[in-house]
């Protein structure tokens, strides 16, 4: 399979209206014309990757060859939490994870794994190689730019990974030393 080249891959964002549309980067996606808006209902008939939080395998530049779409769905993360998993019907979608990254977001800053909508369609299109659209994509919220100051040197890593399995060995590294450097830094002070 041929991968896409950068400024081919479609961008979707399956909106489930859980929170506010003014605090939803993904409404302000589609708005902009960097997204397109689609229900549940189609997902069901599409091929590409779904940005998954409870998958079992992690982005990785491999799945490049799956990227001619990719779907983020945008809700709560509070109800989410709830559910522990997503509910949802994915048909011929390949489910992936985003690995350990820290959200930039005013709503969740600096909490791991909670990213926007537009932080989790930025991460996944600098992990797969294209970062200069996930750039693109940031450059729309004030605060984009600290989004790859926060997560630069992972996404650095994450980018050189040839695989999943790969992208898991770094990711427990970079785990493991975070939580040392911030155990380390509540005995001081």
């Amino acid at each position: 399979m041929k991968s896409m080249e950068c400024d081919e891959i479609k961008l979707f964002v399956v909106r489930l209206s859980e929170d506010s549309p003014s605090a939803s980067t993904g409404v302000k996606l589609y708005k902009l014309g960097l997204a397109r808006r689609i229900g549940l209902s189609l997902l069901t008939k599409m091929r590409g990757i779904l940005l998954d939080p409870y998958a079992q395998t992690p982005l990785s530049i491999r799945d490049r060859e799956l990227a001619n779409s990719i779907v983020v769905i945008d809700r709560s993360w509070k109800v989410l939490e709830k559910e522990g998993r997503m509910n949802i019907r994915f048909g011929y979608m390949s489910r992936r994870r985003l690995p350990f990254l820290v959200a930039s977001n005013p709503i969740n800053y600096a909490k791991a794994f909670k990213l926007s909508s537009a932080e989790a369609l930025a991460a996944a299109l600098a992990i797969i190689g294209c970062f200069e659209r996930a750039e693109e994509i940031l450059s729309k919220f004030k605060w984009g730019k600290n989004f790859f100051a926060l997560n630069g040197r992972f996404l650095q890593i994450y980018m050189q990974a040839k695989n999943a399995e790969e992208i898991e060995k770094a990711e427990d590294a970079l785990m493991k030393e975070v939580l040392e450097r911030g155990e380390g830094d509540e005995g001081e002070g």
